[in-house]
């Protein structure tokens, strides 16, 4: 017997690389001349970044750096004082083939840092951080769509899947000069400036992709180190970038962010000569990511009415991407301040973490943690460095099997009342929403012919036979088994569903 079979191969996306190269970090440091000497260690911050990436043959190369800043106070313990080192790093990767349209992802991310004055001019920094790479690509898995032939059946089932399509980037540079603002004394000196990338827009053409955001920029300075006094001021500045991608359809999905790289900020003098500016030089690399999603028949099961048919399967999973989600959630709570009292609040800046993600009937969640980090000022005007944790949840609408979740804070305000501390977080949150789908495909089938169905004398002399179904019974098995077709016995009997919802007698037509 000759079936003509028709193969299809499903999308599924393929891992080709996902590893981490964790780095040390070693290194002692001498204060500047210009800084006064360390009279107490407040806080020591790492933040490793990846800058560039070079493809020689099957190794991947990353160049970044890791940037120190140290908080510190001086003898009179009334101002915070700052100093920044780096650290170039590169890690290798080996990677293996690296096809058209693989989408790569790098992070780097600080494990620990430790830090320890030995001497009034010298610190002793260990710690690590680790550089994680991971590679998708499109692979394939070939199935049965279709297959013909005199009495051969076919179940067959849409199967939709989501595989990476095209990635793109590029570094680009911001260069503004920023006013303190109205009623902001003049900066003696430079604290702390951290910027975040919010992108806000994602605009799709044919082959190119149009980016809007914010960079904000948060920046703690003292006008007067002697007596101790600080302000921060906050600005956000937009920019706009178009990034080429090869091959961009317009129906593929794309997940566009814009990661600073690094971050340069100097006190500037207005045209009276007052220290009232701050020129600030943010570099940030724009990165696309597109995916494309397909949709397939795929057998699932066969038989015929005169033959046995062997069939060959394999389990086929596949993702499908249903959305990109970018979304700015704000994170209130109230801490406890802690119990030597607090005058007044410096300064506060978090870190934000996903924890775990849930997948439920009614939508999707996300349990995250802050962790808090403060300088406060106790009633004789003298600093302190605190860090407290906290945990939330953020909840979504979004029904779907699975989740990946990636936080970013981008604003932090925070104000004293009694003994207590209210904070107000807002976090960039950006998700992938998937649905997970399984099922058993048919990969190839084979008639016997040596050995065809046999059918008893009555059934040679009757057009059909009574069966007892159970209620929960499958047509389509009642059919395999009994060597006829399922739309025959939903015919004869009237039927429009395959599952049957009570006990039944069918007549069932022998073919």
């Amino acid at each position: 017997m000759d079936i003509q079979v028709t193969n299809k191969v499903i999308g599924t996306t393929e891992t080709l690389f996902d590893d981490f190269d964790e780095r040390p970090v070693d290194c002692d440091f001498v204060l500047p001349d210009y800084l006064p000497d360390i009279a107490a260690v407040l806080k020591c911050i790492m933040k490793p970044v990846v800058q560039s990436k070079q493809i020689s043959g099957d190794r991947l190369m990353v160049d970044g750096v890791a940037n120190i800043r140290v908080l510190y106070l001086d003898e009179a313990r009334k101002c915070v004082r700052s100093c920044e080192f780096s650290q170039p790093f590169t890690s290798t990767f080996n990677v293996k083939n690296l096809g058209i349209g693989a989408c790569i992802r790098l992070d780097a991310k600080a494990n620990y840092v430790n830090c320890r004055a030995t001497s009034p001019r010298r610190l002793d920094i260990h710690g690590a951080f680790s550089v994680k790479l991971k590679i998708t690509a499109e692979g394939g898995s070939e199935v049965v769509s279709s297959a013909k032939g005199e009495g051969v059946y076919t179940r067959t089932k849409p199967l939709y899947y989501t595989v990476p399509a095209s990635s793109a980037e590029k570094p680009f540079t911001i260069n503004e000069v920023l006013e303190l603002g109205p009623g902001k004394l003049p900066a003696e000196t430079l604290i702390r400036s951290d910027a975040a990338a919010n992108v806000q827009d994602c605009k799709m053409m044919p082959g190119k992709v149009i980016l809007k955001g914010v960079v904000l920029l948060c920046t703690l300075y003292a006008n007067d180190t002697v007596a101790g006094t600080m302000d921060r001021v906050e600005h956000e500045i937009p920019f706009s970038q178009i990034v080429d991608v090869d091959g961009l359809d317009e129906e593929w999905l794309c997940d566009c962010r814009s990661d600073v790289t690094a971050c340069d900020v100097h006190i500037t003098q207005n045209p009276n000569g007052e220290n009232v500016l701050l020129s600030v030089s943010i570099k940030l690399l724009a990165q696309v990511q597109c995916y494309r999603t397909g949709a397939s028949e795929m057998i699932t099961d066969a038989y015929l009415t005169s033959y046995p048919l062997k069939l060959e399967t394999r389990r086929v999973e596949t993702q499908q991407l249903l959305a990109i989600r970018k979304d700015v959630c704000p994170v209130k709570e109230t801490l406890e301040l802690p119990p030597e009292g607090v005058a007044g609040i410096v300064d506060m800046w978090c870190e934000a973490t996903p924890v775990t993600t849930r997948c439920e009937e009614g939508g999707s969640a996300v349990d995250g943690r802050l962790l808090v980090s403060m300088l406060a000022k106790d009633g004789g005007g003298l600093i302190s460095y605190y860090e407290r944790p906290v945990d939330f949840v953020l909840e979504f609408s979004d029904k779907c099997s699975s989740m990946t979740v990636e936080f970013e804070v981008l604003g932090v305000e925070f104000g004293l009342n009694s003994q207590q501390m209210d904070i107000r977080v807002q976090i960039g949150v950006s998700r992938h929403c998937m649905m997970t789908d399984s099922c058993i495909a048919v990969t190839g089938m084979t008639a016997d012919e040596s050995a065809p169905f046999a059918k008893s004398e009555a059934e040679q002399r009757c057009a059909l036979k009574i069966y007892f179904a159970g209620g929960g019974e499958s047509l389509w098995e009642i059919a395999k088994n009994c060597h006829t077709s399922m739309e025959a016995v939903m015919e004869e009997n009237g039927l429009a569903a395959d599952v049957l919802s009570e006990d039944t007698m069918l007549l069932v037509p022998l073919c």
